[in-house]
């Protein structure tokens, strides 16, 4: 089947996502509410794949088929017109999803597979809520999309074969390794094993037993890993790592899934800051970087007793206002 896929999420992984897509030869739409971060994050995804063009890891006819199968959209009504495939990449929270779904799904046909790239996020958790259950699957993609090399496919229980099937066949069309999970879990595979170690590296720290760029230094030359355990959670969004831990202590209302102080105060600094975030203006605050890349930017003071002032936060775009 020739898919036509839309994207719906503009971000940092959405806008590498549907850069997939199209250089697999899909015809594409990606659609963002912000005009000017789409755009923007049109023109760095075409620069990166310039980069690794350069660098011998794509040929040019991944431009070529970029620049032709992607077009940028500018309302969520008209991304999903005439599509078969729809793949959500926006901030990792459970009601912008299911709003988003709630949405679509009772505009979309029932031949539609509908791909959530949560990161914890089960699809059965967004499917009960929606149109067509039996069309929602998990399509977990791994930060940057263009250059890591496995997507996680899990789906729920009633899920058809035929969405199955035709989840992995864009997968490997992409490009990527699959992998198809037996049954579905929080956080997949990669993100489950990844929690154990995370979470130790957050108790270490919140104990004062080492600071974060020696126990880094310790997992890389001790474990051979490539990152330190706080670099990686700062590289892929240190609030997606907040809110899937919140969701799971709320779930499990175990005391080992609360999240930990060093987590929570990173949430709350993304409230007051938009220094790194999935668009220009702010809109949906991803992470708050570990190193000081900005004068204010430093995790260690991270938890002040009080602010001096309060700011007005829009709840219903996640930024300042």
């Amino acid at each position: 089947m020739n898919e036509k896929i839309a994207v719906i999420g503009g971000g940092q992984m959405g806008s590498q996502i549907a850069a997939l897509a199209a250089m697999a030869g899909y015809k594409t739409n990606i659609y963002d509410e912000n005009k000017e971060n789409l755009e923007y994050r049109y023109n760095f995804v075409e620069e990166n794949i310039k980069n690794l063009i350069d660098k011998k890891i794509y040929s040019e006819d991944k431009l070529e088929s970029f620049k032709e199968n992607l077009e940028l959209t500018y309302s969520l009504e008209d991304v999903i017109v005439g599509k078969s495939f729809v793949i959500e990449a926006v901030v990792e929270k459970f009601d912008v999803k299911l709003k988003i779904f709630n949405q679509i799904s009772k505009l979309m046909g029932d031949e539609v597979v509908m791909a959530t790239n949560s990161s914890f996020i089960q699809a059965s958790e967004i499917s009960k809520h929606c149109e067509h259950p039996e069309r929602f699957i998990n399509m977990h993609f791994f930060y940057p999309p263009i250059r890591m090399d496995l997507i996680e496919i899990s789906y729920p229980a009633n899920v058809s074969k035929e969405v199955l099937e035709r989840t992995k066949t864009v997968s490997e069309k992409m490009g990527r390794s699959v992998v198809v999970l037996k049954k579905e879990t929080p956080g997949f595979i990669v993100n489950r094993m990844l929690a154990a170690l995370v979470d130790e590296a957050y108790e270490l720290y919140d104990e004062g037993i080492a600071d974060f760029k020696d126990i880094d230094l310790a997992i890389k030359k001790g474990l051979n890993h490539p990152l330190g355990p706080f670099e990686l959670s700062d590289y892929s969004g240190l609030d997606i790592h907040y809110y899937a831990k919140l969701k799971r202590f709320e779930e499990s209302g175990d005391p080992k899934d609360e999240p930990k102080k060093f987590l929570e105060a990173v949430e709350i600094m993304n409230r007051f800051r938009a220094a790194q975030c999935n668009s220009r203006d702010g809109n949906y605050a991803e992470t708050f970087r570990l190193d000081k890349r900005f004068p204010f930017c430093d995790v260690r003071d991270m938890i002040p007793p009080s602010f001096g002032c309060r700011p007005f936060y829009n709840n219903d775009k996640n930024s300042l206002i």
